[in-house]
Parts: C-alpha cells; sequence; structure tokens
C-alpha cells in the first residue's frame, strides 16, 4: 500500500492483472483509491504472519509475487531499527517461508524483490553498476542487502525466475510521503516557508514514478517469458541532480523564491549516487526516463492538489 505499491497496482489493474494486495495498513479507507476496481483485493495483515501468508497462498495460485513491503525510508528506519529489521527482514523470511511449500509454490511464481540503490553505501566510482560491491553505510542498506540474498537464495533453490530491482528517489504523485525531500521542498516553497537542507553535497539519482512502474511492468514481461532465471537491474534514470538544481527547478515551475536553511550532514546519508542505467535499457528494453525538469512539470501539481 506504499507509494510504489499503490501506483503498480492501480497500473496493472488497467492492464487487466489480477491482484491481492497484502499490508499492514489499510489506506483504501482513508483514500478511497481502489474500492471499485474488481481487478484489486486487498487483505490486511503483517509480512510477519505466518500462518495468515500460507492461507493466503494455498487459497490462491499466484503467477508472480512482487515484495515491496518494507520500513522504506532511511531515516525512519535508522530512528527506529528494531521495527526496520523485523520488517524488512524478519517479514521477507516469513514471507518466503509461507510460500515455500504452498499450493502456489508448486506454480513456480515469479519473483520481484524491490531494493533501493542505499545498498552501495557511498560508492567509490560513478556511475554504479550492478556487478559493484554492496557496502551499506545505513541500517536500511543492509536490510536490503539481506532482503536481496533471501529472494534470489530461495529463488535458486526452488527453480523461480527472480529480478531484484533497486529504486533510487522515486517522486511524483499523491501517493508519495509528503516528508520526502522532493514533496517538502515542493511544500516549502509554494508556502513560502523555511526550507531545511541536510549537508548540500548530495548528488541524487530522482526517478519519477511513472518510469518506476512501467520499469517494473516491463519486468513482470520479461519474467512472465522465463524459466529459472535470476538477475538484478537499477531502476533509475543514470543523471545526477545536486540540490540546489532540484531548487531551482520548483522555484522556476512554481515562480517562487526558496527560503534556505542547510544543516550538518547526517552520518547515515549517502552524498553522492548516479547509477548505470544500461542493463535495463539492453535487457527489458527500457526507453529514456524523464529528465528531473519534466517529472516536476508532472509531479507539482499532483502534490499541490493532494495537500489541499
Amino acid at each position: 500500500m506504499g507509494f510504489i505499491g499503490l501506483t503498480l497496482a492501480e497500473k496493472l489493474a488497467r492492464l487487466n492483472y489480477n491482484i491481492i494486495i497484502f499490508d499492514i495498513r489499510d489506506k483504501n479507507k482513508e483514500e478511497n483509491s481502489y474500492i471499485e476496481n474488481r481487478n484489486i483485493n486487498f487483505i490486511q495483515g503483517d509480512t510477519n504472519d505466518v500462518d495468515k501468508l500460507k492461507n493466503i497462498f494455498n487459497e490462491n495460485i499466484f503467477d508472480g509475487i512482487i515484495h515491496l513491503a518494507a520500513v522504506s525510508r532511511v531515516v525512519v528506519a535508522q530512528n527506529n531499527p528494531k521495527e526496520c529489521l523485523r520488517t524488512n527482514i524478519e517479514g521477507t523470511k516469513s514471507l518466503l517461508v509461507a510460500l515455500e511449500n504452498s499450493v502456489t509454490q508448486k506454480n513456480t511464481p515469479w519473483l520481484i524483490f524491490g531494493s533501493s540503490r542505499e545498498v552501495y553505501g557511498e560508492p567509490k566510482e560513478l556511475p554504479v553498476k550492478e556487478s559493484f560491491e554492496k557496502k551499506f553505510v545505513n541500517i536500511y542498506g543492509d536490510s536490503k542487502i539481506q532482503g536481496e540474498n533471501l529472494f534470489s537464495s530461495f529463488a535458486k533453490k526452488n527453480t523461480n525466475s527472480c529480478y531484484i530491482l533497486r529504486f533510487a528517489n522515486v517522486y511524483g504523485n499523491q501517493y508519495d510521503l509528503f516528508d520526502r525531500v522532493i514533496p517538502k521542498f515542493i511544500k516549502a516553497i509554494n508556502l513560502n516557508k523555511e526550507l531545511v537542507i541536510e549537508g548540500g553535497g548530495q548528488v541524487i539519482d530522482f526517478t519519477h514514478i511513472d518510469d518506476t512502474v512501467d520499469s517494473i511492468i516491463k519486468a513482470i514481461n520479461s519474467l512472465e517469458k522465463s524459466k529459472n532465471i535470476i538477475d538484478d537491474f537499477h531502476i533509475l534514470p543514470g543523471i545526477g541532480w545536486n540540490l540546489y538544481q532540484l531548487i531551482e527547478y520548483i522555484e522556476k515551475i512554481l515562480d517562487k523564491k526558496a527560503i534556505i536553511k542547510t544543516n550538518e550532514k547526517r552520518n547515515y546519508d549517502v552524498e553522492k549516487f548516479i547509477g548505470d542505467p544500461s542493463k535495463i535499457k539492453t535487457i527489458l528494453q527500457s526507453r529514456d526516463f524523464l529528465s528531473l525538469e519534466d517529472g516536476l512539470k508532472l509531479a507539482i501539481p499532483k502534490y499541490l492538489e493532494a495537500m489541499k
């Protein structure tokens, strides 16, 4: 029910997939986002509830499983490490335990694990290829490395096809968390409030949600045609933008000036990351992603409407 998951579910439903969403929160009650959609069903529950997951996997035969359930923000994970490890690692283990001997697993469903550029920590060279060393600098990055390993090992042992997809600073619509960097900056500039930068030296590979979702669907199409394949991909444009460029674009679109305050860099933030997207372009036939400025032109009206 998070930002990526809900956007993806709605797009897949329009493509006539039948979807079951499993999440600890029922945002449908709050947002009415898919209540009339006959292609989407929602089951509320915790990914650590093995018995509930076993029932779901035995009562339905799934063609594929996309695992996005996680504590999904670096700062939240850092402030609550036990919950991060419980959800991101133990929840992933529970999901795979429930799947292993189920009716669904007899169908050998394809698997997608939603990972993050945080697994690389502070890279020694840019752009980062999928083959580069995984060396986390925060708890969130650690949890995602462990999740990747759990999914890959399960797939290898049980002959499932599996893709690891590493996302990078996704932004772009009303399902986003509004205290993340882009919506937070948009809100501050729009309301003429002070905008706080943590450090200021960041160079970030921002990815629009539409590009992220389209890439996941390309991954699904690829997995549906494959047998017993395990691979990993960067889902990102491969372009680095600094925070001051981001602010300039928002200022230009809103026709307002930012009031900026800069704090010291936090020790658990990755400062510079640009990923290499060549693998998704060659294997998944991904198109070029939106530039940050073009993505913001699409995103800002959606954020402003949702912030009313």
